[in-house]
């Protein structure tokens, strides 16, 4: 007979027995009646909670099941599922990475079922609490005060780590808070450099360990942060250069290094294979050494280099012995002599080579060295043409009116697009303070602002270019404002894509696809170069720079929610005030820009105790902008243009129509500033 045609009608069937010899094992941990299926009763409705109102009994019902489970002494699984935890918090990276000896047992904290348990009764409510910890309520946005104990047993916070406590303090670092140093040592670097650098080391393998972590076997054992191995170390610790003597001079180890340069003389320092070649470099020939660098000087020369002392192997501290007593030349002095040009000698004389000139270029006695006559000791190949105003080019055409020609001081490329004039001569007594006309590149200085529409080029606002190019980001709660960002156009590439999307489709019988069309897309790349080429441009420059950058990172409203960034976008005429998206940018540092040292000539000492001119920062001067990904949204619907052509539309163009993805404009839309109306 079927078990379904019992009476029971399934709902009387016992369990229980169910471990061998007819024990039970108490499971499953939650029994309940059957439902009879009579009535759906309110838990089928999700009514104020995901559930409705059979969430609380869920809940307590899951709370009540791993409860039994943690503490079934008929069952190990609760006992193994906690020892597990330990183990893996055990084997986990110790977070805190402490300079020593850690003494915290569970590198990620100890496990305890309360947190499990209590996690099930806040799941329902969007509660997320700490799975390792004593506390798992623990708020872990809270930095705690720099050398505070992390509790034994406690959850290890990323936030309290040693490392954000050297970031968090880093004045007290540098010597602000004399008792923070005694106690944690500023950095552990320091620590590293005092212990394991400059002196030799109790253990010369391990910067340091702790207990369990990746090292360890199942948690056993310990994790240990090696050094290299002592023949590959560095200064001291090298254990051949620390026995060669090198060390031997000076006058502190701490505070001023001497070093014993006379160890490079010999062929060898240490047991073999390791040796120095430090004995090709000195050496006189008396000693066999004619192939060092101080023996082919003195084959040159006949000067020896050791004797008389002309060089010193040894720097004691005192003045007068250090490596800089070399004071010979194998350019002797003479040696370049060119006596029968004026102006070419040792040093060129420019001004004798400009007015040099022969009057006469039969007669050699004519050639004269300036204003006051005086006759040079040219040749023959000393002859220069006198010197002659040319005719000026523009009075020798055919036309007999006013010549046509632009005042080149007020008209010209310098002052017309405020490039300024870098080759010029300026004032250059001070390597700090810039041009005193201020910077070079007004376009380059010209910091961020604000306004409804872009400036016109003026005194304060310094923006014509051979080609406009500016960049203005779209104020969110006000969409009239703007805030402008001009770049000299040093424009290194730019690209406008077009793309049509179409789907194929075969039918039956049909050998060729059939099209539809799907949509279009369109989107342009552009990169472009930023260049100080004075002073005054820098700090401006990377101030535009950061602020582009950030308009790709949220803008938030008052009442929290994230918005993104608009843009408008100008180049030339192709591109005018163009709104759309930018999807990405980067910057890179070309290897041959140079790099603003950022020294005061006033020996201004700032906190670190460096000398240093605020008013700029150790900045590349050349910055290359590339992957600016921009999306535009136009103003016109996406389609082809809609011209009107002559009379009954037939013939050439004569009207153009909106859609005008290349501007061909340089102002607002109308009859006098752009190539489709006028």
């Amino acid at each position: 007979m079927a078990l379904v045609n019992l009476t029971t009608d399934l709902k009387s069937l016992r369990y229980g027995s169910d471990r061998r010899g007819g024990a039970n094992s108490g499971q499953p941990y939650i029994k309940k009646s059957i439902p009879d299926g009579k009535s759906p009763g309110l838990g089928d409705t999700d009514f104020l909670l995901r559930g409705g109102s059979l969430t609380p009994g869920r809940v307590f019902d899951d709370v009540s099941r791993l409860t039994k489970m943690f503490f079934d002494f008929k069952s190990p699984n609760g006992l193994l599922f906690t020892v597990k935890q330990e183990g893996l918090s055990r084997s986990g990276v110790n977070i805190n990475a402490t300079f020593g000896d850690n003494k915290i047992p569970f590198n990620e904290g100890v496990y305890l079922p309360t947190s499990t348990l209590a996690q099930t009764a806040g799941n329902a409510f969007g509660v997320h609490l700490l799975k390792q910890g004593v506390n798992p309520f623990a708020n872990t946005n809270i930095v705690s005060p720099s050398g505070s104990a992390v509790p034994t047993l406690s959850q290890p916070i990323y936030l309290n780590t040693s490392a954000q406590n050297e970031r968090q303090n880093w004045a007290s670092d540098l010597g602000i808070n004399s008792t923070l140093i005694t106690q944690n040592e500023g950095s552990r670097l320091i620590s590293f450099l005092k212990d394991k650098i400059n002196q030799t080391p109790i253990d010369p393998i391990n910067l340091y360990s702790y207990s369990g972590g990746p090292g360890s076997t199942l948690g056993v054992g310990n994790t240990n942060i090696k050094l290299a191995s002592n023949e590959f170390r560095t200064g001291r610790n090298n254990v051949f250069l620390g026995q060669s003597g090198f060390y031997n001079t000076g006058v502190s180890d701490d505070t001023d290094f001497g070093f014993n340069y006379g160890v490079f003389g010999k062929k060898q320092v240490g047991p073999s294979p390791y040796s120095f070649r430090g004995g090709t470099y000195f050496g006189n020939l008396a000693s066999g050494s004619a192939k060092s660098i101080t023996g082919i000087y003195q084959n040159i020369t006949g000067v020896s280099l050791l004797a008389g002392g002309n060089i010193k192997t040894t720097n004691d501290g005192n003045n007068g012995t250090q490596m800089n007593g070399l004071n010979k030349s194998v350019f002797q002095t003479g040696s370049f002599s060119a006596n029968n040009v004026a102006g070419l000698d040792r040093t060129l004389d420019y001004n004798q080579l400009q007015n040099s000139f022969s009057s006469t270029t039969g007669n050699l006695s004519q050639i004269v060295t300036g204003s006051s006559n005086e006759v040079n000791g040219g040749g023959a190949n000393s002859i220069y043409s006198s010197a002659t105003i040319k005719q000026d080019f523009r009075t020798r055409t055919k036309y007999t009116g006013s010549t046509k020609s632009i005042n080149y001081t007020t008209d010209g490329l310098d002052s017309r697009v405020n490039l300024g004039t870098p080759g010029r001569q300026f004032n250059r007594t001070s390597f700090s303070a810039g041009s005193e006309d201020g910077a070079l590149d007004k376009i380059n200085a010209l910091s961020i602002y604000r306004s409804e529409n872009s400036k016109k080029n003026s005194f304060e606002y310094p923006t014509n270019d051979l080609c406009k190019f500016r960049i203005g980001i779209i104020d969110n709660d006000n969409p009239e404002f703007k805030q402008y960002l001009h770049f000299r156009a040093f424009l290194d590439g730019m690209e406008d894509s077009y793309s049509s999307e179409w789907s194929s489709q075969k039918f039956a019988g049909r050998a060729e696809n059939l099209y539809n069309y799907q949509g279009f897309n369109r989107s342009i790349s552009l990169s472009w170069t930023v260049a100080a080429q004075s002073k005054q441009e820098l700090i401006p420059m990377y101030q535009k720079l950061n602020y582009l950058a950030s308009s790709l990172a949220p803008d938030y409203s008052d009442n929290g929610y994230m918005r993104g960034n608009l843009i408008t976008l100008t180049v030339g005429g192709y591109l005018y005030e163009q709104v759309g998206i930018l999807n990405g940018i980067n910057y890179s540092i070309p290897m041959e820009s140079p790099w603003e040292i950022g020294i005061s000539e006033n020996n201004t000492i700032d906190e670190s105790g460096l000398n240093s001119d605020k008013s700029v920062k150790e900045l590349p001067m050349i910055i290359k902008v590339s992957g600016f990904n921009f999306t535009p949204i136009h103003d016109f619907v996406p389609s082809i243009q809609k011209n009107k052509y002559g009379k009954d539309n037939v013939s050439k163009v004569s009207t153009f129509g909106n859609q005008r993805y290349i501007a061909l404009a340089d102002g607002k839309n109308s009859t006098t500033n752009n190539n489709y109306d006028s």
